[in-house]
């Protein structure tokens, strides 16, 4: 049993101090020549930072947040570290096709691009994973697991969208999963919201939020003077997923931001940091697929935390549960997928120093990704707050 460190906003197998000192001697190893911090580029104060790697086959930067410094550096430095592992996941592979492996899923259930070939009889580069439940051998397309923006040698039909949907690190094999489960079942909930009409979300009245840690993030907003709406996304799976999205007149963009987990006051503080992550990157500019042009899109306040919501622990009523460890967690969120999808959970295990920390992927056959990708976050904006 692996059990928990239970962290501002985070619970974790170690302390943050312990997984800085693991990773700091190693960042050049995984091409990060810098751990910035950029907090103080906005005028709000929650920890963003950004970790650099010029050689990135995707993106050159990548972001962390966290309710201290530290937090966020070493948010910061984890993902670039999964990114470089994704990018060079050259496993032992074999060609074959869907039809002539016995797969415990469709193929269309695996994030496919929208085609109109018969899927199952095209062939692919294969790798062994394994079952999260019970460690049985499955296979999965390489092409679906690799991420990089280059050119391979070997060319093969783009069947699988790319995305980074289910690539997590930690400081131990359970704890990479279960962040690795949190993120695609984050994007399974987001696959249900709208711009318009209803969708599955309930407002926060932010006023009943008792949670010392999520109290002390909103007064921070609040003395900054920016407005903040959080809403919760019912789903299917009982696990809290929250949406945060905010503004201030200094900076007149809606940011928005999401978060799951079994621990509603965790879920509900990634997605208010994630928020405010998501305005420095904007305001840095560092990420590669922004557009140099961009003007922040919502000069008149739009009118955040006007719509009248319900009180937290309403709203999270039956929502989530409360485990001492780790692999007990992963196994009861596993379970939970599982049960809707009737489908195995897998994980490809891509760690490099794995006496040091995990690198996954974990893919959940049967979960929605969203149309437009795990960024974008939907929010019906009142029609007096356009400008």
């Amino acid at each position: 049993m692996t059990k928990k460190v239970v962290l501002q906003g985070t619970h974790r197998a170690v302390t943050a101090e312990a997984t800085w000192s693991r990773i700091e001697p190693l960042l050049g190893e995984f091409g990060i020549t810098r751990v910035a911090d950029v907090t103080h580029l906005d005028h709000i104060g929650i920890p963003v930072m950004v970790a650099v790697r010029p050689l990135s086959e995707t993106y050159g930067t990548a972001q962390g947040k966290g309710a201290t410094p530290l937090l966020a550096r070493v948010s910061a430095a984890m993902e670039a570290i999964e990114m470089w592992h994704a990018e060079r996941f050259d496993p032992p592979s074999f060609a074959a096709t869907a039809h002539d492996l016995e797969l415990p899923c469709p193929i269309e259930a695996l994030n496919v691009r929208p085609l109109r070939q018969p899927l199952a009889h095209m062939r692919l580069d294969w790798t062994q994973a394994r079952t999260l439940l019970d460690g049985d051998p499955v296979p999965l397309p390489v092409q679906l697991l690799r991420l990089s923006f280059t050119g391979r040698s070997q060319w093969e039909p783009r069947v699988f969208r790319t995305t980074s949907n289910g690539l997590a690190s930690g400081n131990t094999f359970p704890e990479a999963c279960l962040h690795g489960v949190y993120e695609v079942i984050e994007r399974h909930a987001l696959a249900g919201l709208r711009t318009s009409g209803p969708d599955p979300r309930v407002q926060i009245d932010l006023s009943t939020v008792e949670d010392e840690h999520l109290a002390a993030l909103l007064d921070r907003l609040a003395l900054a003077d920016t407005r903040c709406e959080v809403a919760m996304i019912r789903n299917e799976l009982s696990i809290p997923v929250f949406v945060a999205f905010v503004w201030s007149p200094l900076y007149p963009l809606v940011a928005a931001g999401s978060g799951a987990h079994m621990d509603a006051g965790v879920a509900m503080s990634r997605a208010i940091t994630e928020a405010v992550q998501t305005r420095l990157t904007r305001i840095s500019t560092t990420r590669d697929n922004l557009p140099s042009d961009y003007r922040p899109p919502h000069m008149a306040d739009p009118l955040l935390s006007t719509l009248k919501g319900r009180p937290l622990a309403e709203v999270t009523e039956g929502y989530g549960a409360v485990h001492d460890d780790l692999d007990t967690e992963l196994r009861d969120a596993v379970q939970r997928v599982e049960k809707l999808t009737g489908m195995p959970s897998v994980v490809a295990d891509m760690s490099t120093r794995p006496e040091v920390f995990s690198v996954v992927r974990v893919v959940c056959p049967g979960l929605r990704y969203p149309g437009k990708g795990g960024n974008s976050i939907p929010r019906p904006m009142p029609v007096t707050a356009r400008s």
